[in-house]
Formats: C-alpha cells, sequence, structure tokens
C-alpha cells in the first residue's frame, strides 16, 4: 500500500494472482523465494530492506521445530498432520525406517508412539487412526515408498506385523493409494531420513522431515525441486504393483 500498487497491479508485476496477494496479505499463505523478490523490486524497497527481508523469508521456508513445539499441549501431532493432509490433494510419504502413519494398525501405531517422545500415545493413536478416513475420499492421491528394511524391524512382535502386513496389502488396493517397496541393494541416494511431500490443492509444494531433534519443514521452491527429484530416483528404483504385496508378504510372513 505506501508504495501505491493495490493487489491487481502488484500481482501484475510479480507474476502471481490477485487472489495469491491478497492471502499472503491476510497472513494465509507463505510466499514464495521469488515472490518476495519480486514484490521488494515493485516496491521500490532499498538494498538494505530487501536484504533483511529476504534473510528472513529464507530462514522461515526452511526451518526446525523442536518436538516440544510440535508435540504442544496435546502430547501429540496427530492434528497438525490431519490439517495438511485434509488441505492436500497429493501426499507424498518415504519412510526408511517405519510403516507410514496413515497405513498403520492400531497396535502398530502403539508400538511406533511409545518408542518416541509422544507424551498421550493413547490420544495420539486414537487421532492417527482418525486420520486414515481420508485414504477413502475421492479426488484424493497418496504415494508410499516403504523402505525394505522397515520389514525387517519387529516393531510389536509377530502377530503386530501379521496384521500390520494385511492391513498394508488392502490400503494399497484403495484407488487413492499407491504403495511401492524400495528394496534394500539398489543404493541410489543416502537414505538419511523420512520426508514428506504435500501438493495443497491452491498453494506451492511444500515438504517436511523428521529427526530425533525435531521436524524441518521444506518451502522454498528450490529446495522443495529438490525433494521431488530425490523421490522420483526413489520411486524409479521401487518394487511396484503386486510385486510389492509379495515381497511385503514374504518378508512378514
Amino acid at each position: 500500500m505506501q508504495a501505491g500498487l493495490g493487489g491487481r497491479p502488484l500481482a501484475e508485476k510479480i507474476d502471481s494472482t490477485q487472489a495469491t496477494v491478497s492471502r499472503i496479505e491476510r497472513g494465509q499463505t507463505l510466499p514464495s523465494l521469488p515472490i518476495v523478490r519480486a514484490w521488494l523490486k515493485a516496491c521500490g524497497a532499498d538494498p538494505e530492506t530487501t536484504t533483511r527481508v529476504v534473510s528472513l523469508a529464507e530462514a522461515v521456508h526452511t526451518y526446525t521445530r523442536g518436538w516440544a513445539a510440535l508435540l504442544d499441549e496435546h502430547g501429540h501431532a496427530q492434528r497438525e498432520f490431519r490439517a495438511r493432509e485434509v488441505a492436500s490433494r497429493r501426499v507424498r510419504n518415504f519412510q526408511p525406517s517405519v510403516v507410514p502413519g496413515l497405513l498403520q494398525t492400531p497396535e502398530y501405531a502403539r508400538a511406533a508412539f511409545s518408542m518416541g517422545r509422544t507424551r498421550d500415545v493413547d490420544a495420539a493413536v486414537a487421532e492417527r487412526i482418525a486420520r486414515q478416513t481420508i485414504l477413502y475420499e475421492e479426488g484424493r492421491r497418496f504415494e508410499f515408498i516403504l523402505a525394505e528394511q522397515v520389514l525387517h524391524i519387529p516393531y510389536g512382535g509377530p502377530e503386530v506385523l501379521a496384521a500390520q502386513r494385511d492391513r498394508l496389502v488392502s490400503l494399497a488396493r484403495l484407488p487413492t493409494v499407491e504403495l511401492v517397496v524400495l528394496p534394500t541393494s539398489p543404493v541410489v541416494m543416502a537414505l538419511w531420513s523420512n520426508f514428506i511431500i504435500w501438493d495443497p490443492k491452491e498453494d506451492p509444494p511444500y515438504g517436511a522431515s523428521e529427526t530425533w531433534l525435531g521436524e524441518t519443514k521444506v518451502e522454498d521452491p528450490g529446495e522443495v525441486a529438490w525433494l521431488e527429484e530425490v523421490w522420483s530416483r526413489l520411486w524409479d528404483a521401487s518394487v511396484q504393483g503386486d510385486a510389492a504385496l509379495d515381497l511385503i508378504r514374504r518378508r512378514w510372513e
């Protein structure tokens, strides 16, 4: 406003839409770094202001939240993950150490939560299972890459794994779900941690990766593009379709 630009003229100058500008101004959308730079240029910002604002934007686009903040007063982060899923038309999830939460049985989820920093395990299990109803909604797509090594980790023991095996095979048949398994032998990337990419219905895609210290969220377009490149490499190297389900059955017989 101080630069004398309204929503439509500003949108044209930054190669965006008036609706996007409006959402950014209301704090509903985080602007990408290219938009931040274009916005500053359109408004005639001086070099000092430009450097300061771009630095702040870069820090926001890739930041880590510790588990204390993530778990918050609920003792778990399931409601936040559900909100991300509800807002997305497509979710891509790579897991090298555990079955993805949207595919877990209650017993498996309990075993997994009990090994981490979740404070309210009962509530976390209930919320995680409730999240899974989104898998049955038309118009959505969920893609999962499960590292084969996950099939060798005995979360909860034989009975829990048997039920989890059947659950994976069942959910993989849903029209909204595609599950592949990344074999242990091919080395296509250094697999340090999991990551998830969300594709919102209206805004640019963003990603996140979890560690023992917290969650690193990635919103910078360049970094998100790199995550997507990693995803493509892992997906292409994975066993797919019925072969993937056969591999799951063999490992958890």
